[in-house]
């Protein structure tokens, strides 16, 4: 069992860093900004992205092991876990089915959140994959008023798979990373051809 669980966190940690260079390298993040976490299935530990790193340059033994209780258990490289640690834990506990949390800055889907509105489904695949994407208030990063505004809007939104965070960026809710990423893709990517319809004049 204990050989199956570090198996699979081994798989975790390489896969938290392939997603955050995916999430670099696409635009959806800038600089040190951004984290991503996922929950070990089947337990109450969660691996999350070190603070003060670009996720495009995480390494999988950079990525540090916290209890949901956000305790560090295991940070091989005397890492820090990312100043947003506490609102991740905290969507895990409210959603048992999710077990992956992207938390990333793109552009045109921050600019949409700032003017404190739903994203608007333009798209077939949005509608059809992404249902509503609501806007929850900014606070300052890592504060405990931002942990409550995330938890708010997961109650309030609670079949939502993604929140845009005024002034923020997004958050992705996933069964696992490789779902969290693509939905914070297909969110950049609605919101770009929503604002280029909006500016197309006939």
């Amino acid at each position: 069992m204990a050989d199956n669980m570090q198996e699979e966190e081994g798989i975790l940690r390489k896969e938290l860093s392939e997603y955050g260079r995916r999430s670099f390298e696409r635009g959806l993040i800038c600089g040190t900004g951004g984290n991503l976490s996922a929950r070990i299935p089947g337990t109450d530990k969660v691996l999350v992205t070190p603070t003060g790193i670009s996720l495009g340059d995480v390494r999988p033994n950079e990525n540090i092991l916290v209890s949901l209780d956000g305790e560090v258990l295991d940070s091989p490289m005397d890492l820090i876990p990312s100043k947003e640690t506490s609102f991740h834990l905290r969507a895990y506990r409210l959603r048992p089915d999710i077990n992956a949390v992207a938390h990333l800055h793109p552009p045109y889907a921050t600019a949409y959140a700032n003017k404190g509105i739903a994203l608007p489904l333009v798209t077939v695949s949005a509608r059809a994959n992404l249902k509503h994407v609501p806007t929850i208030e900014c606070a300052l990063p890592g504060s405990e008023e931002l942990c409550e505004l995330v938890t708010k809007g997961l109650g309030d939104y609670p079949e939502a798979r993604t929140l845009l965070m005024k002034e923020h960026g997004i958050l992705a809710l996933g069964k696992d990373l490789k779902t969290a990423f693509y939905l914070a893709d297909l969110v950049e990517d609605t919101a770009k051809v929503a604002f280029i319809a909006a500016n197309i004049k006939f």
